[in-house]
């Protein structure tokens, strides 16, 4: 790990890093914290941060050195005083926990302090989580635990009592934009994704099998003939968006958020904001901006309404197609009267 991927933990979550010096410098360290946030906002790297400065023969101005021997085998992922432990497949289970446990009972190896980071913390089992609650409980001298995870409240109540609970900030825009693209999705994509989500597992999940980018491609097809008042968008929803929907939720809702975030992007070209910084479809941006100037302000505020009801008649039960293809109805209604 070079050093300025260690120093990430600093440039993505500031404030809580300083938290963390802080509290060391007055020797109030917990022994168990519960990191939150979202993927890419800087868990594994505040947790990694917060090792090499627990173990860092010599700290200067409250910052490991990276060179000490101690640092450079954290650096290395070889330091034999921390376990971690990771999902195999979609849970942690019992078996990982019991190896954890039995290695919380020995004493540190060549120091006096241990660490444990268990990520994906709520991919744990219910037997597994509750099998740890006795040693974050007591974990004896100089044991810190250190448990990350996307999802707070799929996290044991029992568990979030007994730690410190880290609420991570969520990253502004830029910063995202540039862990999707260390993560190696396309620019284009990144900026539509921005507007969605701040979960890069949610990203990354998306962009299997390119179906994000044909989702956009389907919803950019529909945005073109619905824009113009076209009937034939109601085709595309048939041939395009329901297959792309593949009686998945998820992808739906997707699909459906998509639809309000470009018109959203239409509303905001209509008023007059150009900036690509508050904007999504940098792709389509032509073609949004002359639809913004095509069509009254009134009518542009309706359609965004319509777009935004979509999720709620989706959680009604009723099927994705028939959402769709009634929005479809009702926009080129308000665009041709």
């Amino acid at each position: 790990m070079a050093k300025g991927q260690v120093n990430r933990a600093e440039q993505l979550q500031p404030d809580l890093v300083n938290r963390l010096k802080r509290v060391i410098d007055n020797h109030e360290l917990a022994h168990a914290y519960l990191l939150v946030g979202p993927s890419g906002a800087g868990k594994t790297a505040v947790a990694r941060w917060l090792a090499l400065r627990l173990f860092c023969l010599h700290p200067h101005n409250n910052e490991p050195d990276l060179t000490c021997p101690e640092c450079q085998r954290i650096l290395s992922g070889n330091h034999p005083d921390i376990v971690e432990a990771a999902p195999e497949g979609r849970q942690i289970k019992v078996d990982r926990i019991r190896y954890l446990k039995s290695e919380f009972t020995k004493s540190a190896m060549e120091g006096s302090q241990k660490l444990f980071i268990i990520k994906e913390a709520e991919k744990m089992t219910t037997s597994a989580a509750n099998s740890l609650l006795k040693f974050i409980e007591e974990p004896g001298p100089g044991t810190y635990i250190l448990m990350l995870t996307t999802n707070k409240s799929a996290i044991l109540p029992t568990i979030q009592s007994r730690t410190q609970v880290l609420e991570l900030a969520p990253l502004n825009r830029q910063d995202l934009l540039n862990v999707m693209a260390d993560h190696e999705i396309s620019s284009g994509q990144a900026q539509v994704a921005v507007g969605l989500t701040d979960s890069v597992s949610d990203v990354e999940r998306w962009c299997e099998d390119d179906w994000f980018g044909k989702a956009l491609q389907g919803v950019a097809q529909w945005f073109r003939h619905a824009s113009a008042g076209q009937m034939m968008a109601f085709v595309d929803v048939t041939t395009s968006l329901v297959k792309l929907a593949n009686r998945e939720r998820e992808r739906q809702q997707v699909l459906l958020d998509l639809i309000a975030l470009i018109w959203r992007d239409t509303l905001l070209s209509a008023n007059g904001i150009r900036d690509a910084s508050r904007r999504h479809f940098i792709a389509e941006q032509q073609l949004v901006d002359e639809v913004g100037q095509r069509y009254s302000m009134e009518q542009l505020l309706a359609v965004s309404q319509l777009t935004l009801r979509t999720r709620h008649e989706l959680e009604q039960n009723i099927s994705f197609q028939n959402v769709v293809e009634e929005l479809t109805i009702r926009i080129v209604k308000v665009l041709t009267n």
